[in-house]
Protein backbone atom coordinates (compact mmCIF):
# COMPACT_ATOMS: atom_id res chain seq x y z
CA UNK A 1 0.00 0.00 0.00
CA UNK A 2 2.76 2.31 1.17
CA UNK A 3 4.04 1.60 -2.02
CA UNK A 4 0.95 2.52 -4.06
CA UNK A 5 0.75 5.91 -2.21
CA UNK A 6 4.53 7.04 -3.58
CA UNK A 7 3.91 6.38 -6.76
CA UNK A 8 0.97 8.16 -6.99
CA UNK A 9 2.74 10.60 -5.14
CA UNK A 10 5.76 10.78 -7.72
CA UNK A 11 2.77 11.06 -10.80
CA UNK A 12 1.42 13.82 -9.37
CA UNK A 13 4.78 15.76 -8.64
CA UNK A 14 4.81 16.61 -12.56
CA UNK A 15 1.37 17.54 -12.85
CA UNK A 16 2.58 20.43 -9.83
CA UNK A 17 5.40 21.20 -11.86
CA UNK A 18 3.87 21.88 -15.09
CA UNK A 19 0.85 24.15 -13.48
CA UNK A 20 3.72 25.80 -11.41
CA UNK A 21 5.64 26.58 -14.17
CA UNK A 22 2.74 28.00 -16.32
CA UNK A 23 1.29 29.78 -13.40
CA UNK A 24 5.33 31.51 -13.54
CA UNK A 25 4.60 32.45 -17.15
CA UNK A 26 1.57 34.18 -16.70
CA UNK A 27 2.95 36.03 -13.59
CA UNK A 28 5.61 37.27 -16.23
CA UNK A 29 3.53 38.25 -18.68
CA UNK A 30 1.47 40.00 -16.51
CA UNK A 31 4.13 41.92 -15.22
CA UNK A 32 5.50 42.80 -18.29
CA UNK A 33 2.20 44.28 -19.78
CA UNK A 34 1.62 46.16 -16.07
CA UNK A 35 5.06 47.88 -17.11
CA UNK A 36 4.19 48.82 -20.14
CA UNK A 37 1.03 50.17 -18.91
CA UNK A 38 3.10 52.37 -16.12
CA UNK A 39 5.88 53.44 -19.04
CA UNK A 40 3.01 54.75 -21.32
CA UNK A 41 1.78 56.47 -18.35
CA UNK A 42 4.94 57.78 -17.02
CA UNK A 43 5.36 59.19 -21.16
CA UNK A 44 2.14 60.78 -21.16
CA UNK A 45 3.13 62.25 -18.02
CA UNK A 46 6.09 63.74 -19.19
CA UNK A 47 4.40 64.92 -22.34
CA UNK A 48 1.86 67.05 -20.80
CA UNK A 49 4.50 68.46 -18.77
CA UNK A 50 6.62 69.34 -21.46
CA UNK A 51 3.09 71.01 -23.44
CA UNK A 52 2.77 72.86 -19.62
CA UNK A 53 6.21 74.35 -19.90
CA UNK A 54 5.60 75.49 -23.61
CA UNK A 55 2.47 77.19 -22.88
CA UNK A 56 4.20 79.18 -19.92
CA UNK A 57 6.75 80.16 -22.18
CA UNK A 58 4.29 81.54 -24.76
CA UNK A 59 2.75 83.50 -22.48
CA UNK A 60 5.88 84.73 -20.66
CA UNK A 61 6.32 86.24 -24.38
CA UNK A 62 3.12 87.56 -24.25
CA UNK A 63 3.08 89.34 -21.07
CA UNK A 64 6.49 90.58 -22.17
CA UNK A 65 5.76 92.15 -25.02
CA UNK A 66 2.72 93.75 -23.74
CA UNK A 67 5.08 95.53 -21.49
CA UNK A 68 7.32 96.28 -24.00
CA UNK A 69 3.81 97.70 -26.57
CA UNK A 70 3.30 99.47 -22.99
CA UNK A 71 6.22 101.42 -22.78
CA UNK A 72 6.27 102.51 -26.07
CA UNK A 73 3.60 103.82 -25.98
CA UNK A 74 3.62 105.86 -23.31
CA UNK A 75 6.57 107.26 -24.70
CA UNK A 76 4.68 108.32 -27.68
CA UNK A 77 1.61 109.65 -25.71
CA UNK A 78 4.41 111.80 -23.53
CA UNK A 79 5.86 112.77 -27.33
CA UNK A 80 2.88 113.23 -29.52
CA UNK A 81 3.60 115.96 -31.22
CA UNK A 82 6.31 113.87 -32.79
CA UNK A 83 4.29 110.58 -33.42
CA UNK A 84 5.05 110.36 -37.05
CA UNK A 85 9.04 109.95 -35.93
CA UNK A 86 8.01 106.45 -34.14
CA UNK A 87 6.65 104.83 -37.05
CA UNK A 88 8.64 101.35 -38.00
CA UNK A 89 8.93 98.36 -40.27
CA UNK A 90 9.95 95.34 -39.13
CA UNK A 91 13.77 94.99 -39.01
CA UNK A 92 14.06 98.79 -39.06
CA UNK A 93 17.53 99.80 -37.35
CA UNK A 94 16.92 102.75 -35.26
CA UNK A 95 19.98 105.54 -35.81
CA UNK A 96 22.07 106.40 -33.50
CA UNK A 97 20.88 109.61 -31.00
CA UNK A 98 21.90 111.36 -27.97
CA UNK A 99 21.64 109.11 -24.93
CA UNK A 100 18.33 111.55 -23.48
CA UNK A 101 18.46 110.18 -19.53
CA UNK A 102 21.74 112.11 -19.02
CA UNK A 103 21.61 115.05 -21.52
CA UNK A 104 18.67 117.52 -22.71
CA UNK A 105 17.29 116.89 -26.14
CA UNK A 106 14.59 117.97 -28.91
CA UNK A 107 11.81 116.46 -28.96
CA UNK A 108 13.07 114.69 -32.46
CA UNK A 109 16.04 113.84 -30.63
CA UNK A 110 13.60 112.08 -28.04
CA UNK A 111 11.90 110.40 -30.48
CA UNK A 112 15.11 108.97 -32.07
CA UNK A 113 16.53 107.83 -28.27
CA UNK A 114 13.12 106.10 -27.77
CA UNK A 115 12.96 103.93 -30.40
CA UNK A 116 16.72 103.28 -29.97
CA UNK A 117 15.48 101.86 -26.21
CA UNK A 118 12.68 99.94 -27.86
CA UNK A 119 15.18 98.54 -30.21
CA UNK A 120 17.65 97.53 -27.27
CA UNK A 121 14.71 96.45 -25.18
CA UNK A 122 13.55 93.77 -28.35
CA UNK A 123 16.81 92.49 -28.07
CA UNK A 124 17.05 91.82 -24.52
CA UNK A 125 13.88 90.54 -23.76
CA UNK A 126 12.35 88.97 -26.35
CA UNK A 127 14.14 85.82 -28.83
CA UNK A 128 15.09 87.57 -32.14
CA UNK A 129 12.08 90.57 -30.64
CA UNK A 130 10.88 92.82 -33.51
CA UNK A 131 8.35 95.53 -33.66
CA UNK A 132 6.58 97.45 -36.22
CA UNK A 133 4.79 100.75 -35.16
CA UNK A 134 2.45 102.34 -38.16
CA UNK A 135 -0.27 105.11 -38.47
CA UNK A 136 -3.78 102.85 -39.14
CA UNK A 137 -5.06 103.33 -42.32
CA UNK A 138 -9.28 104.17 -42.64
CA UNK A 139 -9.11 105.26 -38.69
CA UNK A 140 -7.51 109.00 -38.57
CA UNK A 141 -5.25 109.82 -35.49
CA UNK A 142 -5.20 105.64 -34.54
CA UNK A 143 -1.88 104.06 -34.61
CA UNK A 144 -0.57 100.46 -33.80
CA UNK A 145 2.22 98.75 -32.57
CA UNK A 146 3.11 95.15 -33.30
CA UNK A 147 5.54 93.28 -31.02
CA UNK A 148 6.82 90.12 -32.67
CA UNK A 149 9.08 87.28 -31.06
CA UNK A 150 10.79 83.94 -32.13
CA UNK A 151 7.84 81.06 -31.98
CA UNK A 152 7.68 78.14 -34.35
CA UNK A 153 4.61 77.23 -33.10
CA UNK A 154 3.11 80.89 -33.98
CA UNK A 155 0.99 80.38 -31.06
CA UNK A 156 -0.01 84.37 -31.19
CA UNK A 157 -0.59 86.06 -34.71
CA UNK A 158 -2.49 88.84 -36.11
CA UNK A 159 -4.41 90.12 -38.77
CA UNK A 160 -3.72 92.59 -41.49
CA UNK A 161 -6.88 94.50 -40.52
CA UNK A 162 -6.55 98.38 -40.57
CA UNK A 163 -2.96 98.12 -42.19
CA UNK A 164 -1.41 95.98 -39.38
CA UNK A 165 1.84 94.66 -40.71
CA UNK A 166 1.43 90.79 -41.40
CA UNK A 167 3.23 88.91 -38.93
CA UNK A 168 6.46 87.47 -40.34
CA UNK A 169 6.89 83.63 -40.47
CA UNK A 170 7.55 81.21 -37.15
CA UNK A 171 7.13 84.47 -34.85
CA UNK A 172 3.79 85.07 -32.69
CA UNK A 173 3.26 88.96 -32.74
CA UNK A 174 0.75 91.17 -30.40
CA UNK A 175 -1.05 94.10 -31.13
CA UNK A 176 -1.94 96.89 -29.47
CA UNK A 177 -4.12 99.90 -31.00
CA UNK A 178 -4.27 103.59 -29.55
CA UNK A 179 -4.60 107.14 -30.44
CA UNK A 180 -1.47 109.23 -29.30
CA UNK A 181 -3.29 112.58 -28.57
CA UNK A 182 -5.97 110.96 -26.34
Amino acid sequence: MQQLNNSLKLQCVPHQRQATQRQLGIAMLEALVALVILAFGVLGLLWMHQQALTQQRQQLMRSVAIGIADDIVERIFLNAAQRAMYAKTWGDAPTSAPDCATTACTRQDLAAWDKQQLQLTLQTQLPEGDAAIYALTGAADWWGIVIAWRDANETYRTDTASGSPACPADMSCWRLLFRPDR
